[in-house]
């Protein structure tokens, strides 16, 4: 199936929401086309100019966000790497073993298992 440039979508558009008796004819003719491809062109022309007169964002801040986008998927992507999975059964073990222990204890596990300082400030020293 031949496809049609868009110049010829803005001309089907054109005779079917402006032209006389006769003109979709015509135009269908002209493009090469059926007159029911040419009233197809003519709901998407409009569509797609009244999209862009819809005060939505701009082509151009689509883009940025798409940018912002795939660059915190990138950093996220990089943290994934480092992170480690701990299923449910896994925290409710850990959970349980913790519960003898003191505040202090506990930390100290968490800053194992979760390989982060914790500021010393926080820092219970209870056991």
């Amino acid at each position: 199936m031949a496809r049609l440039p868009i110049v010829s979508w803005i001309g089907n558009a054109a005779a079917v929401l402006t032209g006389g008796w006769g003109a979709v004819s015509r135009q269908a003719e002209e493009a090469g086309c059926s007159r029911q491809t040419t009233y197809d062109h003519a709901e998407k022309v409009e569509a797609a100019v009244r999209d862009a007169a819809g005060g939505g964002p701009s082509r151009e801040q689509l883009q940025q966000q798409l940018r912002q986008q795939a660059e915190r998927i990138a950093v996220l992507e990089k943290r994934l790497t480092h992170a480690t999975e701990c299923p449910e059964q896994e925290q409710q073990r850990f959970a349980a073993t913790a519960m003898g222990l003191s505040y202090g204890q506990a930390r100290e596990l968490l800053e194992i298992v979760v390989k982060k300082n914790v500021p010393a400030g926080r820092r219970s020293r209870d056991g």
